[in-house]
């Protein structure tokens, strides 16, 4: 190439410093929205945090534990006022523990099958105490005629499994 032929730099177009700035602009917009949508709001901030379990932690289960509570608690009146006997008992407490084991979840646990919710992740407690209310929900007797009666015609196993299903809504 001789060199008397100089020729001038090319230069960009405008439109290529106009779109640079309109990708920094939406980047920085994009930036913007995604720190202003995650921040907790207002009402989220004024809400009282859970209340402490004796262990420490937060139990974000505190008003579900309290709703079934007061289902046990009705179930165990309707038993000691005979309205249930032991199969019913035992058929009530079975809804109940399923009716937390679903808020608990997040899965409608009262169309499970034991083997299903065993399959499930740290649902050992519940498993055991759902199958300990097979035998009396499928038994052949409503009341099993062995079984010694205290004062209130409450046998140990209708009083156990009332028990047994407070240890679980309370702990797990």
């Amino acid at each position: 190439m001789p060199d008397d032929e100089l020729y001038a730099p090319v230069l960009y177009s405008g439109w290529w410093a106009a779109l640079g700035v309109a990708l920094l602009l939406l980047v920085v917009g994009w930036i913007v929205f995604a720190f202003l949508s995650t921040r907790a709001s207002a009402e989220e901030k004024a809400q009282p945090p859970a209340p402490r379990l004796p262990t420490g932690p937060y139990d974000p289960y505190a008003g579900l534990r309290a709703e079934f509570e007061a289902h046990l608690d009705a179930v165990e009146q309707r038993y000691l006022a005979g309205e249930l006997d032991e199969r019913g008992l035992h058929l009530a407490l079975s809804k109940e523990v399923r009716g937390f084991a679903s808020g608990r979840l997040g899965v409608d646990a009262s169309v499970l099958t034991l083997s299903e919710i065993e399959r499930m992740t740290g649902t050992q407690h519940l498993t055991r105490l759902i199958a300990r209310y097979y035998r009396p929900s499928f038994a052949e007797y409503d009341v099993d005629p062995l079984a010694r009666l205290d004062e209130h015609g409450v046998t140990p196993t209708g009083r156990d499994s009332i028990d047994r299903a407070r240890t679980v809504v309370r702990t797990w």
